[in-house]
């Protein structure tokens, strides 16, 4: 089995060649080779320090990165346990989910991505098209769908890039999904505007405290909206059911009197 020593980055790599992207992947190693079973507990993140010689930084950005492939799930002040075996890309992941379960994926991965963003230094950070992207006119999953792969561009981080790419772009692309979150926005595009120009602030201030809230508040923002839709387009699907059913019997109340007549 290759140590993260010999991983040097001009070897081979498919997450990248960045410190965390190689100790991701000798972690992804030994999960595919059964050193770390499903429902296993990783080592501590003391003992993960103690064996690799990497920050503490370096450290969580590989263990975001094995979450985004749907390897494991971290859980603040335990620790982080394995709940698959192979990276999500290569799963038979169920196709059926809807709106309210897509945002919250999205939330639980971009909350602390966005934080890795605003731990960067100037000179560490990528470029982003973020601070370009206009904040005005209607709001819409394709421009939301900009929004967020361009925030995941400036972790500089092409794994956590192409989960959460992966993710919008099935919100735009699946009318189950993309109809109800352009209604839902359609009715509080202003207010989630403001939410993304948060974002944009905290992620220029370079607070990863303050960017993963602004994120963590958007992302409600969504859900909240995105419910509300739910709630209403219900109430009028029932209100549509019960005409249909009055005319209905109008119909019917109104043949029995003619052949009564008859």
């Amino acid at each position: 089995m290759p140590s993260f020593a010999s991983l040097r980055p001009a070897q081979v790599n498919p997450l990248g060649q960045r410190a965390p992207h190689r100790l991701a992947y000798e972690l992804l190693t030994r999960i595919k080779g059964g050193v770390f079973r499903q429902g296993d507990w990783l080592p501590t993140e003391q003992a993960l320090l103690a064996e690799f010689p990497v920050s503490r930084t370096v450290l969580r950005e590989a263990m975001i990165v094995l979450e985004c492939l749907g390897l494991i799930e971290s859980h603040h002040g335990v620790g982080s346990r394995v709940i698959g075996g192979r990276p999500r890309s290569d799963a038979n992941a169920p196709s059926a989910f809807d709106l309210t379960t897509l945002l919250e994926a999205c939330q639980s991965f971009e909350v602390e991505a966005a934080g890795l963003a605003a731990s960067l230094d100037e000179e560490g950070a990528p470029s982003t098209p973020l601070a370009g992207l206009s904040l005005s006119g209607p709001l819409t999953v394709e421009t939301c769908r900009l929004f967020h792969v361009s925030l995941a561009q400036a972790t500089g981080n092409a794994a956590i890039q192409a989960s959460i790419e992966h993710l919008w772009n099935l919100a735009a692309a699946r009318p189950a999904l993309r109809d109800p979150f352009n209604g839902a926005l359609a009715r509080a595009g202003r207010a989630m505007r403001t939410l993304q120009a948060n974002v944009v602030q905290a992620l220029a201030r370079r607070s990863p405290v303050a960017t993963r809230e602004a994120v963590r508040a958007l992302f409600d923002g969504y859900l909240a909206a995105a419910l509300e839709f739910e709630h209403e387009d219900r109430l009028t699907r029932l209100h549509l059911e019960g005409a249909e059913r009055r005319r209905r019997w109008n119909r019917r109340t109104a043949d029995r009197s003619r052949l009564d007549e008859a």
